[in-house]
């Protein structure tokens, strides 16, 4: 197993793909957390307030909620991308069982996983600073709370596009679906059950859970800070804004959403892993 590892780092890093989406994630969390701590209602809370507000928590979860994507499709493209390049016969009949080189590739992309939600973080916590200050993180705790978050959520992406690619094995078919699921399709399915009898329905679709995993973290932690013991009074209003702009559900705890997209992960991975280990590779 430690040489099919070593293997996939090798392919990894020997082809651009893996830093030529690392930049936008870079970029796209920088500008979340040195726009979205100057977002007009913020400021106006913080002002109402007297006082710094941990506007980077939320900026941080935004940025998560957009960066995933791009570790999604990097993972995705491990599988269907040698599938497209014809290197997959090669790669099976080298690494046999063929379950040994899905393992060996989701150990690679967990680590590459890793370093996309550390630059993810580490981005747009220094947007953050900019736009906020120091004092706009809240204390440490909540601040390691909410990146760590942010780690896994990135992570579990990346393996979620691991099992997809492998599933699907066309690379533009894994990056077309990826991307229309989590921006367009997933909305409109938010848009036509809200206000239905299965609206709460909504907290359990992917994007949504991926979501809460930082969003049902980050803004509790910002309303705790702006409400202090008054918190249980403040509007659900309040809660719906900011979670409509920052990720998560009101009132779903950040647990559930994390048990509910490692199921969707899990479903995915071990969906690939069985299409995999019968596909003709010839």
């Amino acid at each position: 197993m430690g040489g099919l590892v070593k293997a996939e780092f090798r392919k990894i890093f020997t082809v651009n793909l893996w830093w030529a989406l690392l930049i936008p994630v870079a970029v796209l969390s920088f500008g979340a957390g040195w726009i979205g701590t100057a977002f007009g209602s913020i400021e106006q809370m913080q002002e109402a307030a007297g006082r710094s507000l941990p506007t980077g928590l939320l900026t941080v979860s935004m940025s998560t909620n957009y960066s995933t994507i791009f570790a999604a499709l990097f993972g995705a493209l491990a599988v269907a991308g040698e599938h497209r390049h014809k290197s997959i016969t090669t790669t099976y009949l080298t690494g046999n069982p063929r379950g040994a080189v899905l393992g060996a590739k989701l150990i690679a992309y967990t680590n590459i996983g890793l370093l996309y939600g550390l630059v993810n973080v580490l981005s747009a916590s220094i947007g953050g600073l900019l736009g906020a200050g120091l004092d706009g993180f809240g204390n440490p705790v909540d601040w390691f709370t909410v990146g760590g978050a942010g780690l896994l959520a990135m992570v579990l992406w990346t393996l979620l596009g691991v099992g997809f690619g492998a599933l699907v094995t066309n690379s533009i078919v894994a990056v077309l679906v990826l991307v229309a699921y989590k921006f367009v399709i997933e909305f409109i399915l938010s848009v036509v059950l809200l206000g239905s009898e299965i609206a709460g329905f909504v907290a359990y679709l992917p994007g949504a859970a991926s979501n809460g995993i930082v969003g049902n973290l980050a803004v509790p932690i910002f309303i705790s800070a702006v409400a202090g013991d008054s918190e249980p009074y403040v509007q659900v209003e309040a809660f719906q804004v900011l979670h409509f702009f920052f990720g998560g559900t009101y009132g779903h705890p950040w647990w559930l959403s994390l048990l509910t997209f490692l199921g969707y992960t899990a479903a995915f991975v071990l969906g690939g892993w069985l299409v995999s280990r019968r596909r003709d590779i010839t």
